[in-house]
């Protein structure tokens, strides 16, 4: 939906959390009238509790009040978190109200200079990157979207390029795609959200399938791959790193006739942020064009990224031992990956949390193959972390199941001496214990401090 359809119509915003102000205030500045609904228990914010229209009527209400007022829109801008599943959006749906988003909205207006990245695990650091390099091209860019900066707050307009990294939740909604489409990784994540994980592939994917996108970048990976081209209008261009030349390995990145950077000049840790890698120079260059690129200088500014917080990140910590923060792996594929980039070190692994029912299977086959001589000694926490144990049994002997996250914490320094890695790399949620991750990643990084 573009902005001009919502003139003349009764305009409401459902959310008032970050992307709902956001929506709202743009929709103020583009002088389109509009009231906020607040749902779900949730609260009208303070300072938005007496605003009232020209006409006196409050801005914003929450409960019944909200309820009815969604009932009785034209369009609705829907704040992300809100599921598909909700029963006051189906009632929506059924009543006939056009339910759109902020980034649907700005997308519309903004695709030819939008390089849009998705997929389960890896998007945050792909569109990191690609922004990255795109400075290091002295190209003018702004990095908005899911990663914390909702894109009208983040993007004026005014750079040459505006990297968006979009969730499934964003996704779901689009009906436009961006200029240039990256997609990283899909496994099983936010299935209560989407319904399964037919409707998460589906819903992310339509990032891609709106018709719109010059290009789409998948993953090789061949789930990915293979969903992504069930899904795109006919004709859309893919291209794929090895397309271009580009590989990634243990060893380095290379890129066919330009040269090679070696894995150890690379801040990034994992094949799988080797493969984001290639996945970002790729996008650049189909964005600005083969001949508009220094090839060889921006392979090397992948050199000088600045990693990501609480992805395989790298702790301070006095045993002398590794402690790595990988506290956003929160679905045992991500543990996966994290663990091969340790994949000749012996690993005490703090894993579980809040389960969400996703399948430990991926998790349990690893663990169950993984070399005896470099050995991973399983700490397992929460609920997730007791199922774990639970499904792998024999298989994996030796998880043990730690009454607390804190308790899991004291085993890891006193109790697992003869290791070279102590990695936060949970598979779930951490809403057993905390009230986010940041707050996991916060005690986890306590006990790296006096270990």
């Amino acid at each position: 939906m573009r902005y001009d359809e919502l003139i003349g119509c009764s305009v409401v915003v459902w959310g008032a959390g970050r992307e709902g102000r956001a929506a709202y205030d743009e929709l103020e500045r583009r002088g389109i009238p509009a009231s906020i609904a607040v749902t779900g228990g949730g609260e009208v914010p303070s300072d938005l509790a007496s605003l009232t229209s020209p006409s006196g009527v409050l801005i914003a209400v929450a409960g019944d009040a909200a309820i009815e007022r969604l009932a009785a829109a034209d369009v609705v801008v829907k704040s992300p978190g809100i599921a598909h599943t909700d029963p006051t959006y189906l009632d929506l749906i059924a009543r006939g109200v056009r339910v759109t988003t902020l980034t649907d909205l700005w997308l519309h207006e903004r695709a030819d200079r939008v390089i849009g990245v998705t997929g389960t695990k890896g998007k945050s650091t792909t569109a990191a990157l690609i922004d990255h390099l795109l400075r290091s091209a002295e190209v003018t860019s702004t990095l908005v979207g899911n990663g914390g900066v909702p894109v009208t707050v983040g993007d004026d307009g005014t750079t040459a390029v505006a990297v968006t990294e979009v969730s499934s939740y964003q996704a779901a909604d689009l009906t436009t795609s961006p200029r240039v489409a990256v997609v990283t990784s899909l496994y099983p994540e936010h299935l209560p959200w989407h319904g399964s994980y037919e409707q998460y592939v589906a819903d992310k994917l339509n990032l891609v399938a709106k018709g719109a996108a010059s290009v789409v970048i998948p993953n090789r990976d061949s789930v990915v791959g293979r969903a992504v081209l069930e899904r795109l209008p006919p004709a859309t261009p893919v291209r794929t790193p090895a397309d271009l030349g580009i590989e990634a390995s243990d060893q380095a990145l290379t890129w066919d006739g330009v040269g090679a950077l070696p894995a150890n000049q690379i801040p990034l840790r994992g094949r799988h942020n080797m493969v984001n890698a290639t996945l970002a120079l790729t996008a650049v260059v189909e964005f600005l064009g083969r001949d508009a690129v220094d090839a060889s200088a921006l392979l090397a500014a992948v050199a000088g990224f600045t990693p990501l917080t609480h992805r395989l990140e790298r702790v301070p910590s006095t045993d002398g031992r590794e402690w790595i923060d990988d506290g956003l792996a929160t679905a045992p594929e991500a543990v996966v990956a994290g663990l091969e980039s340790f994949a000749a070190a012996r690993v005490v692994l703090l894993v579980g949390g809040f389960d969400r029912g996703l399948a430990f299977e991926p998790l349990i086959a690893y663990l169950a193959d993984r070399s005896p001589e470099v050995p991973v000694t399983a700490i397992a926490v929460g609920p997730a972390g007791a199922r774990l144990a639970r499904e792998a049994g024999d298989r994996v002997p030796g998880i043990r199941v730690a009454p607390s996250f804190a308790t899991a914490l004291d085993w890891a320094r006193t109790e697992s001496p003869n290791t070279d890695v102590v990695m936060l790399s949970p598979g779930a949620p951490s809403f057993d214990e905390f009230v986010d991750y940041e707050a996991r990643s916060a005690a986890f990084r306590e006990a790296a401090a006096r270990a």
